[in-house]
């Protein structure tokens, strides 16, 4: 169950090193094998949830328009140091960076390859025993992997390099939740939250979760880790300072809005799945179904962050702050307000975290098992995510199948210099290389 003592008592690195020397051999296999087979059937599951990804992957939106089209005519390193609406994007430039050395017709496997590294590594963290100190039975933990795997109302984030960056985010922030790692793994640990601190905004969010753990834990590691937060957020804040966002329309701010945002595509589409979602939004008490929903929503979280562990509690903070800078500075549409397009723009990126808070603390009311009230709630609400928001939500619909091979063809007889324009998705994005 998740473990409710104060993590001022969790483990310091120490005892875990010493905690593991104790257990027996095979217990200790079974450790290292369990992270590997979460990551075996993350990859067939991501596989299953979108066969044409893999089959025929694509590249998507910025894919193709800024990072290979940077790579490919500025150098590998001129655009490392470019920001992108506003902070540095380091993890996709340095794959566009690898894409100048694989043939052309390869490049969207390849980004696709690296999305799904990235997608599936979270899976396997919270399932290894870095996560037993808050979860000491290994079948909630593999639970919360399975919730994480099949999370609904997430379309946006599936296996596209752009889109990575949330779940490299999702990985750094377990990072500084777990326990310490040992030996040559901190360095991967280092190079997670770094990497995911120089992409993306996500390291502003996270600086008060990592001094937190800090001062509840009072370790060295959680000081090195902070660290690195600290100074990746200081480097984005100074590229968000000094760097235009672009130009998109109003924000179109509403309270009804909000409640329909918050009612319909957070918690509906978590609990309910996408049709379900549409069907209310398109019904004549859409904003009543919404308020109802938010309502349920807010009591499950405010439950969790006045009754759980540490960790559980810092999650939801955490998905709090990157849902309110996400609706307090939205990149949805050029033209439309803003509000009005995330409420039509069903499994985005911006609701992942706060759907995965959500699912996080309905796992933590079953496995508590008291009281009963909340027990029931939280079956409840299981039952639901696994009628109808996982089922609705598991095939991810194919892209626009752009015919990549035969403009790569074409692409190669065109002579040195020539401007060349790439059809890439969503419809109508274009990647311009000039031929070398």
């Amino acid at each position: 169950m998740l473990a409710d003592r104060p993590t001022s008592r969790l483990l310091a690195a120490s005892a875990a090193d010493v905690d593991r020397a104790r257990r027996p051999a095979a217990a200790r296999l079974s450790d290292g094998l369990v992270p590997l087979g979460v990551l075996a059937v993350g990859v067939l599951v991501c596989g299953s949830r979108s066969f044409a990804a893999l089959v025929h992957p694509e590249l998507w939106a910025e894919d193709g328009r800024d990072w290979f089209a940077g790579a490919y005519n500025r150098g590998w390193f001129a655009p490392l140091l470019d920001p992108h609406t506003g902070y540095l994007q380091t993890f996709p430039r340095l794959v566009a960076d690898l894409g100048l050395v694989v043939p052309l017709g390869r490049l969207p496997l390849l980004f696709v390859l690296f999305a799904l590294a990235v997608q599936v590594l979270p899976a396997a963290l919270v399932a290894s025993r870095r996560f037993a100190h808050l979860v000491p039975r290994r079948s909630v933990r593999l639970l919360l992997a399975a919730a994480y795997l099949g999370v609904p109302n997430s379309r946006e984030v599936n296996l596209n390099l752009t889109n990575a960056q949330w779940h490299l985010g999702l990985l750094a922030l377990l990072v500084v939740l777990a326990t310490p790692a040992g030996g040559a793994w901190r360095v991967l640990d280092v190079a997670v939250v770094v990497l995911s601190g120089l992409t993306g905004p996500f390291c502003l969010a996270l600086l008060p979760v990592a001094v937190v753990v800090l001062l509840a834990r009072r370790e060295a590691w959680s000081i090195v880790l902070a660290s690195c937060v600290a100074a990746c957020s200081a480097v984005q804040v100074y590229e968000l300072a000094g760097s235009p966002r672009g130009h998109y329309g109003p924000l179109g701010a509403t309270l009804p809005r909000l409640v329909e945002i918050l009612g319909g595509e957070v918690v509906g589409g978590t609990f309910l799945g996408q049709s379900t979602v549409t069907s209310v939004l398109a019904g004549g008490h859409a904003l009543v179904v919404c308020s109802v929903l938010a309502g349920a929503g807010a009591l499950l979280a405010l439950a969790a962050v006045a009754l759980g562990p540490l960790e559980l509690r810092l999650l939801n903070v955490f998905a709090g702050l990157v849902l309110a800078a996400s609706l307090l500075t939205p990149v949805v549409s050029i033209a439309r307000p803003q509000w009005l397009a995330l409420v039509y723009d069903g499994q985005m990126r911006y609701w992942l975290y706060p759907t995965l808070a959500l699912l996080a603390d309905t796992v933590w009311l079953v496995a508590r098992r008291r009281p009963r009230a909340m027990l029931a709630a939280g079956v409840v609400l299981a039952g639901a995510v696994a009628v109808l928001g996982v089922p609705q939500d598991w095939h991810y619909r194919p892209l626009g199948r752009v015919d990549w091979q035969a403009q790569v063809s074409s692409f190669a007889r065109v002579p040195a210099g020539t401007r060349f324009t790439f059809q890439i998705d969503p419809h109508p994005w274009t990647m311009v290389l000039v031929k070398r």
